[in-house]
Parts: C-alpha cells; structure tokens; sequence
C-alpha cells in the first residue's frame, strides 16, 4: 500500500453543544464542555428573544429549567411538556399531563424521560417521549413519591421522597421496566459518576453501587452525600453532617482534600470547583481544593454554571445575573434577570434564563 503524504487531515466533528439533564449531565457537573459559540466574545452581544409560559393555572403545575438537545428546547409548559424551536420560540410538540407538575427532566438515546406528581400529592410517574415527535413510549406509575432522577447507562434512577418511604430505584429507560430497589436507601443529591451513585444508609454511613445492578462497589461508616462530580466521573464532590465540601475517589471512596467550607451544591470544569455561599461565588482548585477567588453578589447566590469559558450566576429573585471570566473571576458581562432557584441552560450559543413562571431566550 502505497501512504498518502501531505493531505490535509480533516479536523473532528464539534461535538452538539446540547443540556441533557439538570446538571448538564448525570454527573450533576452544571458544566458545559462543548460549548464553543458563547464567550467572552459573543455574550457582550446576546439580546432577549422570546419568552414563553413554563405552567399552567393549577397550583401544582412548577415550571422547570429547560433542556436542550435534537434540536429542539423541552420544558414544562402549560399543562404538561413541550418541545420549542430554540431561535424562535414555537412549540414543536405537546404533551398533556392532566393535573400533575414536573418534576424532572433528562434527554438520552432519542428519549425525553419525566418525573411527575399528581396534584394529591401522592403520586409519582415516570414517563418517555419519543424526544422528536413527542410520541408516548411507556409510563409506569411508582410505588412511592419520588423528588429526584437521573438517566445515565441506559437507566432511570429515582429517589423517594425524604416523608416517606427512603428507597432508590432503577428502571430501564427502553421499556420501563424496574431493574433493581434498594431499600432504606436516599442519594440526597442523585448524580451518576462513571456509572456509580453514591447513597446514604441511615444508621450505616454510605456506599457507591453500580447504576445497573444496584450492587455495593465500596461502603464508607463516613455520612455521605453527593453534591457534584467532575466532567470524567472519576470523583465524588461530598457534603456531610460533620465538615466541608470533600472531595472523593469515586471508585474507591479515598479521599483527596476536604474543604472547611460546606456547599448543598458545586459545579466543576475539571481544573475548578465553584460553589454558592450566601451572596458569594467561591472558587476552588480542583487538585487540592486551595481558594482561588470569589464574587460578590447583590441577593443570595443560586446555581452556578460553566460553559464557554464563562461562569453564569443566578441570584435571588429578578436579580441580575452575574457571567464572569470562569478562571479568573473578572466580570465579563450580565444584568439579565436571574432567579437563585433556577439555574441558566447555555446550549448551542444561546441562554435560557427561568424563575419558574416564564422562559427566557437570550442569544
């Protein structure tokens, strides 16, 4: 065979710039890594471009921070679920959802999966979309409230709720059907690291199972639970009844640094850890958890989220969203109208702000 010299290589295809769950991703990292189109350079640019109703009427409708994927914007809307068209705002699809609110969201394999309540109270189901048409493919109603799930691995995980039974479940995300429950059980800040989770035992500390056999993979006395994971998986952020933010091996539990100051929450890019303190935004060095900087905020801090090299932070209620340089800290731009309970989608060079009543379009 005779080599080729000097053709030029064709260079990789840029990975779709999507947001397939809260968090990103299963991993719960609020991490965008292939977002390219908005930066430093692009946001100063960005204007609103239309906004929607994320619920309806009944007081148990909540509207939920949108994914984004397949090319289209999913979120909740009045009176079940929709698919929008990202640069203008129409509605692709509906689902119906008679008296229930959403509680979660998450896109994998062609599938838009849902965690809903009933208006009672007492109810749960988890539902699958065909994610381009809106076709339903299976609902399995759940034996117990549920207030949490993720999909990683093929596989959907829920979590009940703290008031009744304490429980973690996996069905397949193809059918539905149940494939493991753990008794006594609560992730309490579900996420998927390289397919294992990291649950709470009450009265036995905690342990990491594999996402599709439920199986222990190691087991701590320590009372655990996760709050974050980094962009590989390869570490657990945790928080804990006695001490700081922690950060982990998630294949054996060792520990790499701990941190004196707590967090209900991080967001990590792999060279940083940023996290809320009331009206600040701390970063952190990943390796060794050293501070590095921090930002001052006008209201109470809410989520962070890292994509295009910035940091996006929501804060209190109609307060101006802060985006700073993500390894500096230095301001960069903002001031649109954030919300501490809803954190940003920044997708496909657009952003979406929520506060749970309207959506928001900014590109």
């Amino acid at each position: 065979m005779t080599a080729l010299l000097g053709l030029p290589i064709p260079p990789a295809p840029v990975p779709a710039s999507q947001w397939t769950q809260t968090g990103y991703g299963p991993g719960l990292t609020f991490y965008n890594p292939d977002e390219t189109r908005l930066t430093a350079g692009t946001v100063g640019r960005i204007s609103r471009r239309w906004e929607i109703t994320t619920h309806g009427a009944p007081e148990c409708e909540v509207g939920r921070e949108p994914l984004v994927g397949y090319g289209f914007v999913y979120t909740s809307d009045p009176g079940g679920v929709g698919a929008y068209d990202p640069a203008t705002g129409d509605r692709r699809w509906h689902a119906a959802l008679d008296r229930r609110g959403v509680t979660r969201m998450a896109l994998a394999d062609g599938v838009l999966v849902i965690l809903t309540y009933a208006c009672d109270g007492q109810h749960s189901f988890l539902t699958a979309f065909n994610a381009t048409t809106g076709a339903r493919i299976w609902e399995v109603p759940l034996s117990v409230p549920s207030q949490d799930m993720i999909v990683d691995r093929g596989v959907v995980v829920v979590d009940g709720r703290p008031d009744f039974e304490a429980s973690t479940v996996a069905h397949r995300l193809t059918t539905g059907a149940r494939m493991w429950k753990l008794f006594g059980t609560r992730g309490d800040g579900l996420l998927s690291a390289q397919g294992r989770l990291l649950l709470r035992t009450e009265g036995e500390g905690s342990r990491a199972v594999d996402i599709k056999t439920g199986g222990t993979l190691w087991s701590t006395r320590a009372d655990w639970y996760a709050v974050g994971s980094n962009p590989s998986g390869s570490r657990f952020y945790v928080g804990g009844r006695h001490g700081g933010l922690t950060a982990i091996d998630s294949a054996n539990g060792n520990i790499a640094w701990v941190s004196p100051w707590p967090s209900p929450t991080v967001t990590a890019d792999g060279e940083r850890v940023y996290y809320p303190r009331q009206r600040t935004v701390v970063c952190l060095d990943a390796r060794t958890g050293k501070r590095l900087w921090s930002v001052h905020l006008s209201e109470t801090a809410g989520q962070p989220v890292r994509a295009g090299g910035l940091l996006y932070s929501p804060s209190g209620l109609d307060h101006p969203l802060s985006i700073v340089d993500a390894a500096t800290g230095r301001a960069v731009q903002g001031g649109m109208p954030s919300s501490e309970n809803y954190p940003p989608t920044v997708a496909d060079g657009r952003l979406f702000l929520t506060d749970g009543n309207r959506l928001r379009a900014y590109y």
